[in-house]
């Protein structure tokens, strides 16, 4: 029934392009349309005949050059005797440009073109006015920007306040962040945890000694109710906002984390682009890094250009309940990061691959069983063979097999994010010891002034000498731990604090 609505749509807003037009080529490019045509969402803005198609070959791709907010649909019609009508999103972007390649038209097309007569523009989830329709000769071209842009390897770890005495035993130097959940909002703004101040502060103080970042994650499954109330205004935008900083400036953390996970009719989504935005110029006045935890399901409401606000973006790659067998494999993990890097336009250095480091069972039926919920440390408890599996009965997981190889995917993005780091077994089970083995994190040591690897009393030493004019600093960045730019006294002190704690 949703193909026959969406033909039926595609045919009543179809614009048939006169078979005047022609195609040539320059640069290896051949034209196939160019001017300005808009459609509605679920809607074509415009169909064009294939006069040639010799040109839909292997290592070819159509270039759509458009503006949307969602990724369209390329479509194939035969009126020959092939498929009556094909789609398929693209499977690169470059800017405004979104790439369709011939592998990917053979996958839902078949290969024998000569059968071809119309190609369509649809829009998807949101309007698209199209300019260009090209059909590169080649496959994409390399975007310099993405040649130039730093990579960034991150391993972001969830310390839920529920479990957090793990992090006196966790190792820290596996980490580039650690993101406090949850930390969320009473009827008047202010947030708060469930983790003792005191504990919270010896949390923020030894993550720091280990050059991790630590930050506020706000929001999580069923724990975002509180915050329309606090948004609907500008006035109560504002004074949120401030209440949140005042909770980053009290624990001495480096930035928030939105994991606002509600559904796509959930008016909260009217305001978030202002929030975000908001945020953003108030995180950049204090120095702090904004990041987003994040999933299909939530992202919907959400455009490129909100998405392009955050540092990099925590994709949620994890109880994907369309699958019958596993919450969390292989193929969900791809295409959770394609959607985010295609259609949400975000680089990939700033996605951020999501791993589960839980099992959830199925049903007799292949339904995911909501209720089920197995720490990886109990898989490992139940059978030790579960490190290198994926299944143990009906319940699936990731073993360091799978891990290991999310790892290796995870090196052409940016970085590695896990829920949770209470779940992780010990040992030489520990699937976060897979991880900083794949992809060898090597965060600066804070306070490691002497450059040997570790924060000692023997930085201290160097310090204090350095302060009375004896010696010189081997790492100078490393002393500046008020983060002001320079080296006194006043860092010397908070050096002894860490120490101590």
């Amino acid at each position: 029934m949703i193909i026959k609505r969406i033909i039926s749509v595609i045919a009543a807003a179809m614009l048939i392009i006169p078979q005047t037009f022609t195609t040539y080529a320059e640069e290896n490019v051949i034209h196939l349309y160019e001017g300005e045509a808009y459609a509605d969402e679920w809607s074509c803005p415009l169909t064009i005949p294939v006069p040639d198609t010799s040109i839909y070959a292997e290592g070819n791709s159509i270039a759509i050059r458009c503006d949307c907010d969602d990724a369209p649909y390329f479509v194939l019609t035969s009126n020959s005797g092939g498929e009556n009508w094909a789609s398929l999103l693209p499977d690169d972007v470059n800017g405004d440009t979104y790439y369709y390649s011939y592998d990917a038209m053979t996958d839902v097309f078949g290969t024998d073109f000569s059968l071809l007569d119309y190609i369509s523009v649809m829009a998807a989830n949101s309007p698209v006015t199209v300019y260009s329709i090209d059909m590169v000769m080649g496959g994409v071209p390399q975007n310099p920007e993405d040649e130039n842009r730093e990579h960034i390897s991150r391993v972001v770890g969830y310390l839920p306040d529920w479990s957090y005495q793990v992090y006196g035993k966790l190792d820290f130097s596996a980490l580039t962040h650690m993101n406090i959940a949850f930390c969320n909002p009473d009827s008047n703004g202010n947030l708060s945890c469930y983790i003792p101040d005191i504990e919270m502060k010896n949390i923020v103080n030894k993550a720091h000694s280990n050059g991790v970042k630590v930050m506020a994650a706000l929001g999580g499954a069923g724990g975002c109710d509180a915050y329309l109330p606090l948004l609907d205004t500008p006035e109560e935008m504002a004074d949120f906002n401030e209440k949140i900083i005042a909770y980053c400036e009290k624990y001495d953390l480096d930035g928030i984390d939105l994991d606002i996970e509600l559904g796509s009719s959930n008016e909260i989504w009217n305001y978030y682009a202002d929030w975000v935005s908001s945020l953003r110029v108030i995180c950049d006045e204090y120095g702090y890094e904004m990041s987003t935890a994040t999933a299909q399901w939530v992202a919907v409401k959400v455009s490129p250009e909100t998405f392009g606000l955050f540092d990099f973006i925590n994709v949620m790659a994890y109880d994907n309940d369309a699958d019958d067998s596993s919450h969390c494999d292989m193929d969900f993990t791809q295409t959770s990061l394609k959607y985010f890097n295609i259609q949400k336009k975000i680089p990939k250095d700033k996605l951020v691959l999501g791993v589960p480091f839980y099992g959830r069972g199925y049903t007799a039926d292949g339904k995911l069983d909501w209720n089920s919920y197995v720490p990886f440390s109990e898989l490992i408890e139940l059978d030790k063979g579960n490190y290198n599996k994926d299944l143990y009965g009906d319940i699936a997981f990731n073993g360091a097999v799978t891990m290991a190889e999310k790892c290796d995917i995870a090196k052409d993005y940016g970085g590695i994010m896990i829920w949770e780091l209470s779940q992780d077994a010990a040992g030489e089970y520990s699937l976060l010891a897979v991880i900083k083995d794949k992809l060898s994190v090597a965060a600066e040591v804070t306070g490691d002034v002497n450059a040997d690897g570790e924060f000692s009393i023997a930085d201290a030493v160097m310090l204090q000498g350095w302060l009375l004019g004896n010696g010189e600093l081997t790492d100078w960045q490393s002393g500046d731990l008020c983060k002001d730019g320079t080296i006194d006294v006043f860092d010397f002190c908070r050096m002894r604090e860490m120490l101590v704690a």
